[in-house]
């Protein structure tokens, strides 16, 4: 559903605005003018009626006509069959409009008591009518042009009080997040976007050492983290110099090197999710059949209760990636790792050209968790800051990979999450891209 600008409302408004006053004036002139012309009508053959009383004699029928005027007195008793049809059957007193064949007459009756009679006067003012349908034209006329008048000026109105808005907008859109943002300019001419343009400058200033002290914590969290993973690597090369470890020894060590070679991998990727970079050059081609068994491999190693129960399930026997691995890496694991701890029973892993689906028979996750994939795209950042770490870090890898990663279905019988890689075309060097080398 296409939602309404503010411009589009506030001209909208307007014209109504103007379209209820200018109807409400035409019918207050229209009342106005049949009112006073009504009066004068009536005043006209009020004194008629008063010239006429003096011109009775002796109580006889008498009828006297003028262009547009006519009076009849007709005494008490006598038959009204000598009137004119529009004065019959009507009673005394008696005044309104009649409209008589094309004529529109005023007519007045009124009793008088000497001599004992009726006193019948009408006034023919077809020719005033017909100029108050004229009038009434002309107002609808002029009426109809204030409308296309009073259209143009809300509209104009609407976007010249909206312009410094669109403006505003348009200046905000322009800032590009990081340590050194543009500010807003304050050259508004109303006061409140002046306002608004400090207050949202000074929103970008605490952003800006928002940002800052996260650089700072991450340059200072690289250091910490390298350093014991350093040692550990240099102590573990000193006993393998020594030669004098038993072969069991020997697999103890290999998997403390494997391990800390990935906690090695682990820890870039996430300085580099923290910096908000992923290099052109760490996008490579490699086999994602032979990672993803890897990776299956160390889960089992490193947990005795993780190995055996996943099933890797691919239509060839080698499926180029172009990404980067280590992010992938750090992807799958995180996801068969959660769906390994969430069910007892097996694990399926099913790889596509163009999709990846990690399925479990567990409970099913959180209504919490599943509710915030249907309702956050998965590239609103964020979208899972209430669930456990290691979904958070799948999610913002997809992000950086531009992979889509969706909840299938989830509930008693088990989760499915699909990973969806997009296709990268024929040129390759696009960034970002995760579908097939071509």
């Amino acid at each position: 559903m296409k939602k309404s600008t503010l411009s589009s409302r506030l001209y909208k408004t307007l014209f109504l605005m103007i379209a209820v006053t200018i109807v409400i004036s035409l019918i207050t002139v229209d009342l106005f003018v049949e009112d006073i012309e009504y009066n004068a009508l009536n005043f006209e053959l009020n004194a008629d009626a008063e010239f006429f009383k003096t011109h009775i004699d002796n109580g006889q029928f008498k009828r006297w006509r003028t262009g547009n005027l006519e009076a009849v007195f007709l005494p008490s008793g006598a038959d009204e069959t000598r009137l004119p049809e529009f004065f019959r059957n009507r009673p005394a007193p008696f005044s309104a409009e009649v409209t008589v064949g094309n004529k529109t007459l005023l007519i007045i009756i009124e009793k008088i008591d000497n001599p004992s009679g009726k006193l019948f006067l009408a006034r023919d003012f077809t020719i005033l009518e017909r100029r108050e349908v004229l009038v009434k034209i002309l107002l609808v006329s002029i009426a109809m042009i204030m409308l296309a008048a009073g259209f143009m000026v809300a509209k104009g109105s609407a976007k010249l009080l909206t312009r410094p808005l669109k403006r505003l907008s348009r200046d905000i859109q322009k800032i590009q997040p990081g340590i050194a943002m543009e500010r807003l300019t304050r050259d508004y001419r109303d006061s409140e976007f002046v306002e608004i343009a400090e207050s949202f400058n000074r929103f970008l200033s605490a952003l800006e050492s928002h940002i800052q002290r996260e650089k700072s914590f991450v340059k200072l969290a690289s250091h910490e983290l390298r350093t014991p993973l350093a040692i550990i690597s240099g102590a573990l090369e000193i006993l393998e110099q020594r030669r004098d470890v038993s072969q069991n020894d020997q697999r103890t060590l290999q998997r403390i090197r494997n391990a800390t070679r990935t906690m090695q991998e682990d820890t870039e990727m996430l300085l580099q999710l923290a910096r908000g970079k992923t290099a052109k050059e760490d996008f490579i081609a490699f086999d994602m059949v032979k990672l993803t068994i890897e990776i299956v491999a160390d889960l089992g190693n490193s947990c005795g209760n993780f190995k055996g129960r996943t099933e890797v399930i691919y239509g060839s026997a080698e499926l180029l990636v172009y990404s980067n691995p280590a992010l992938v890496r750090m992807l799958l694991r995180n996801l068969i790792k959660n769906a390994l701890m969430h069910t007892s029973a097996r694990v399926q892993v099913q790889l596509g050209r163009k999709s990846i689906h990690i399925d479990d028979f567990g409970s099913g996750l959180p209504q919490s968790v599943v509710s915030q994939f249907s309702q956050v795209p998965h590239k609103a950042p964020g979208g899972l800051q209430e669930s456990s770490f290691g979904l958070l870090i799948v999610q913002l890898i997809c992000e950086r990979l531009n992979w889509q990663l969706e909840i299938e279905h989830s509930g008693s019988s088990g989760t499915q999450f699909i990973i969806r890689m997009p296709d990268c075309g024929q040129d390759v060097s696009i960034l970002p891209c995760g579908g097939l080398e071509p």
